[in-house]
């Protein structure tokens, strides 16, 4: 049953074609879209991926979940990263 404090994750998208057992668990940055209008950078591991879509999981609520408690997603690729660069450095004085 999803709790009472669940949001929708605007931006989740499932693949054509789903590859059925996990494929690993790489740690990745993921953009979410809520359906308050809210988005986010977050922590994940992705453990399926297809060539355009990527499913990931991270911790619901303080992140200090158990596996259980992770939220399941499928993203499209462009949303999910290894890393980022693009990220803009504080003001040196």
């Amino acid at each position: 049953m999803p709790r009472a404090t669940s949001r929708v994750v605007v931006n989740a998208e499932r693949p054509a074609t789903v590859p059925v057992k996990p494929m690993g668990s790489v740690p990745v940055i993921v953009h979410v879209v809520w359906s308050d209008g809210a988005e986010e950078w977050r922590p994940a591991r992705a453990i399926r991926w297809t060539s355009t879509h990527v499913m990931v999981g991270w911790p619901e609520g303080d992140g200090r979940a158990e596996r259980h408690d992770e939220r399941w997603e499928w993203l499209r690729a462009q949303d999910v990263m290894r890393s980022v660069r693009w990220l803009v450095p504080p003001q040196r004085a």
